[in-house]
């Protein structure tokens, strides 16, 4: 049979038009990559976090955990200049290699010509206007990417006429400036996203009543949306959430342990039966956060999350403190270095222990101590094995017949502690130098000695 070749004409044109369309696509795509990518970075290297930093960082925190932490407490939050600073720093250190800074600044008027009145006028230069934008809150991101190449992400907020209401963003990747209804719809989704499960979560909107950005401070009003929230969504945005049921089950089998030497209270906790629905390393997971919240009563709820109403019903737990190497402050960090690291990443645990010893360093603080930074680094390795899959079941072996040495090489209880701020900044200048470096890795070393375990 002789094929009909006029019935394939029609044919080859709608192939021909497709693969027209798909090759512009791809031109297109192409030139909006490169348009997304610069030749050098929005943001320079920052400076290592100081004492300073944290000291600022501590107002605004504050402010955000308020004198009450329950949903719907309107809260009063004010930045200026410097707190954004100790925020960026702060910021800049867990994101590394990311790089981000925030300011507050006020653009230049816009320029217009002068009407031309004659032809001698027509050439005069442009003038500023009289009528000046509204202050900004500008915050850059820089990732550099390979072949010398950097991404750079800019948002630039100003607040509307009232302040009542969500302010005016503009986000520019590169040189591609988005439409404003993709970044405020992305600001709400982002939003969602650190809520905790809550069937109602408040929308953003109605978080942010009020938003006034100045000069020199911008000012806004949060309506906080629960003491437990900020920590669950960082959970859920960045981290793993433990399974509520094991973590509620043995958070209560634990507050009838009388115990106060916190090896014993580890060993006791890997000895329960456990169930077989979760994987090893799941099941660490929740142990991790239980023994946590049973050392820190403080930071039960937070620590809790998902697993808070669960938790609730069970009883305070029994007098007296838990102690490692015979001190309380170290069975606090070792547990909620380790609760950290397994929610959230070693990496954030490790910044928020350094934090913490800058932050004592200050006038009325206790002083920058290389021991806590001892017990922070080991619960964070633990912690780090105790999740990875492929340590997960060997890490309960040991864990189970955990004792105090192993948790906390003796040798690190020698190390200096009690540093003010010029102190520290005297011998080891910033957290970054090699001198921190190699003090930290001097207590590496002592871990490895009594086999604090790596992942």
């Amino acid at each position: 049979m002789t094929p009909n070749l006029e019935d394939d004409q029609p044919a080859r044109p709608r192939r021909l038009r497709w693969t027209l369309l798909l090759r512009l696509a791809g031109v297109l795509l192409l030139v909006l990559a490169g348009l997304s990518i610069s030749a050098a970075p929005l943001v320079q290297p920052p400076a290592p976090p100081s004492p300073a930093n944290i000291d600022l960082a501590r107002v605004v925190l504050k402010q955000l955990a308020g004198e009450g932490r329950a949903a719907g407490t309107r809260l009063t939050i004010r930045l200026s200049q410097a707190e954004l600073d100790g925020l960026s720093a702060l910021v800049n250190q867990v994101l590394a290699p990311m790089r981000v800074e925030a300011r507050l600044e006020q653009p230049a008027p816009p320029t217009r010509a002068r009407p031309a009145k004659s032809a001698k006028a027509s050439a005069s230069p442009k003038v500023q206007s009289t009528t000046a934008p509204p202050p900004e809150l500008v915050a850059r991101f820089t990732r550099q990417l390979p072949l010398g190449a950097w991404l750079n992400i800019e948002a630039r907020a100003s607040s509307v006429a009232d302040g009542k209401g969500l302010p005016v963003v503009r986000v520019k990747i590169g040189q591609v400036p988005l439409p404003s209804w993709l970044s405020r719809l992305a600001m709400r989704r982002v939003w969602l996203m650190l809520q905790s499960d809550d069937k109602d979560p408040p929308t953003l909107d109605d978080s942010l009543p009020y938003v006034r950005i100045g000069a020199r401070q911008a000012q806004a009003i949060l309506v906080h949306p629960g003491r437990n929230a900020a920590y669950s969504g960082l959970s859920r945005f960045g981290g793993i959430d433990p399974d509520p049921r094991w973590l509620a089950s043995s958070y209560c089998t634990l507050t009838r342990h009388p115990d106060a030497d916190l090896a014993t209270i580890v060993r006791y906790a890997w000895r329960l039966p456990r169930p077989v629905r979760l994987t090893p390393d799941e099941q660490n997971r929740a142990l991790l956060i239980a023994i946590a919240m049973r050392t820190l009563p403080e930071y039960r709820d937070r620590l809790a999350g998902d697993a808070l109403p669960l938790v609730s019903r069970c009883r305070n737990p029994p007098e007296p403190l838990i102690t490692l190497a015979g001190r309380n402050d170290l069975a606090k960090h070792w547990t909620m270095s380790a609760a950290l690291s397994a929610s959230l990443g070693g990496k954030i645990a490790q910044s928020v222990g350094v934090w913490k010893e800058l932050s004592d360093s200050l006038s009325g603080g206790t002083g920058f101590s290389f021991v806590d930074i001892a017990a922070d680094r080991s619960g964070e390795r633990f912690a780090n094995a105790a999740t990875d899959p492929q340590l997960a079941r060997f890490v309960q072996t040991r864990l189970a017949a955990v004792t105090d040495p192993q948790l906390l090489a003796p040798e690190a209880l020698s190390k200096p502690e009690g540093l003010d701020a010029a102190m520290f900044e005297q011998i080891y200048d910033n957290i970054q130098s090699p001198e921190y470096a190699r003090a930290v890795a001097a207590i590496d070393v002592l871990l490895d000695n009594v086999g604090v375990p790596r992942p």
